[in-house]
């Protein structure tokens, strides 16, 4: 392997290893003890008000967040993800998209609304999209990490605000 080679595969290795971070002990013979890996930043909290009212979905529609009538599933994703993918197809499966009393949205984080138009209609996606191109919804409830699961009750306090990596994404729903 040419140096150039090595130096590759040990920065893949770097960057994108184990999510936990071992600790050195500074050439003691002691175990190493893992560490957990830092959780990503968050400013939304269960108690506290959905930051958005209304959203202008990809078709122009103004959806309505504030409605005291329904509860609120918002999710924050990317079309490149393969865990919001995944989460919004079993979406697109589920019950819940005929619940009336559930306003569901999906909002595309630093994405056009052609690009998710076009994921939608390739994807058959069923769920209001709307697109936060420069992120500014995005930063409302995180630093960090997609998809998010974020529940709100009919008074529109948020409930719970889940980091639904990995599979069956949709257990953590409840209201």
């Amino acid at each position: 392997m040419n140096k150039s080679a090595a130096f590759l595969a040990s920065a893949c290795v770097f960057l994108f290893g184990c999510q936990s971070i071992p600790t050195t002990n500074h050439g003691e013979n002691l175990p190493i003890v893992e560490q957990p890996a830092p959780k990503f930043q968050e400013f939304i909290h269960s108690g506290d008000i959905l930051p958005i009212s209304t959203i202008v979905d990809v078709n122009g529609n103004n959806i309505n967040l504030a409605d005291n009538n329904k509860r609120k599933l918002v999710i924050l994703f990317a079309t490149w993800c393969s865990d919001s993918n995944r989460a919004l197809k079993a979406l697109n499966q589920s019950p819940l998209l005929d619940d009336p009393s559930i306003e569901i949205v999906a909002i595309a984080r630093e994405e056009s609304n052609e690009k998710v138009i076009k994921w939608r209609d390739e994807n058959n996606i069923k769920v209001a999209l709307a697109t936060d191109v420069d992120r500014s919804i995005y930063q409302q409830f995180a630093v960090g990490g997609i998809p998010r699961l974020i529940t709100v009750s009919k008074d529109n306090k948020v409930i719970k605000m889940n980091l639904a990596e990995g599979t069956e994404q949709l257990k953590l729903i409840h209201w």
